[in-house]
C-alpha cells in the first residue's frame, strides 16, 4: 500500500508542477516496456482478465502471469489470494499510461493494483516468445464470453434487472426509425404540393384583407361625402 501511495503522490507532484516528460521518473525506464502488476485477486481474475483491462492504453504483446499455483504450499495465505504479472507494451507510452491511471485501482474484494515499472528478467530455459499474447486465441474465449453472456440474459429475471430507461430508449430509437423510413417512402411531391397549397392560401387572405380595407376606404369617403351635401351651407 505505501508504495502504491508513493508512485500516486510521484504522479500527482509532477502533474501539478508540468513537469516535461524527459525529466519525469518515467523517463528513467525508457529502455524497458515491462510493467509489474501486483496484488492481482486470483481468484477471480485470470491473464484474459489483465490483458483485456491494460488493452485500454496500448498493446499488450506478453504477459508472464503468476497466479499463485507455482510455489502453493509455500506462500501465506495472503500470497495465495493474490497474484501478480508481468506485461509488456509494444510502446513504452503505454506503460507511462497503464502506471498513471491504473496504479491504486480497486478491483474486486476492495483490493488495489500495485502497477510500476519493471525490468523484467528470464530465467533457466525461458524464452520471451514463451509469454507472447496469442490474440487469435483472445479472440475467440471474448466470442465465447459473449456467446455465455448472451445465453444467460434469456432468463425473465435478467428482464427485471435492466435499467428501466433502456427499454424506452430502444423504443424510441425503432420508433425514430420508422419515421425515417416513413418518410423516404411518402410521395416526392406531397410536401411540394402541400407548400403550394400553404402559399396559395396566404394569398387568398392577403388579396380578401387587401379588398376589404379598400370597400373601408370607399365606404369612408361616401360618408363624408354625404355629409358634406348635408350640411348647411352659409350666406
Amino acid at each position: 500500500m505505501n508504495n502504491i501511495r508513493k508512485i500516486n503522490e510521484i504522479n500527482q507532484r509532477e502533474l501539478s508542477q508540468n513537469i516535461n516528460y524527459t525529466q519525469s521518473w518515467h523517463y528513467d525506464y525508457r529502455d524497458t516496456n515491462y510493467i509489474y502488476i501486483g496484488n492481482i485477486p486470483i481468484e477471480y481474475m485470470k491473464s484474459i482478465d489483465i490483458i483485456k483491462i491494460f488493452s485500454q492504453y496500448g498493446v499488450p504483446t506478453h504477459i508472464h502471469f503468476f497466479d499463485g499455483k507455482q510455489n502453493e504450499g509455500k506462500q501465506s495465505s495472503f500470497q495465495k489470494d493474490n497474484g501478480f504479472a508481468f506485461v509488456k507494451y509494444e510502446n513504452f507510452k503505454s506503460c507511462i499510461l497503464a502506471i498513471d491511471n491504473f496504479n491504486g485501482i480497486e478491483v474486486l474484494d476492495g483490493k488495489k493494483l500495485k502497477v510500476d515499472h519493471c525490468y523484467y528478467k528470464l530465467r533457466g530455459g525461458e524464452k520471451e516468445s514463451d509469454y507472447l499474447i496469442d490474440y487469435s486465441e483472445i479472440k475467440l474465449m471474448i466470442e465465447e464470453s459473449h456467446t455465455n453472456d448472451k445465453k444467460t440474459n434469456v432468463n425473465d429475471d435478467d428482464d427485471e434487472l435492466r435499467d428501466p430507461m433502456e427499454s424506452f430508449l430502444s423504443k424510441k430509437q425503432e420508433t425514430a426509425k420508422d419515421d425515417e423510413i416513413d418518410d423516404e417512402l411518402k410521395d416526392p411531391m406531397e410536401q411540394f404540393l402541400k407548400q403550394k397549397e400553404d402559399k396559395s392560401k396566404h394569398h387568398r387572405s392577403h388579396r380578401h384583407s387587401h379588398r376589404h380595407h379598400r370597400s373601408s376606404d370607399r365606404h369612408s369617403r361616401d360618408k363624408e361625402s354625404k355629409h358634406r351635401d348635408h350640411s348647411p351651407k352659409r350666406g
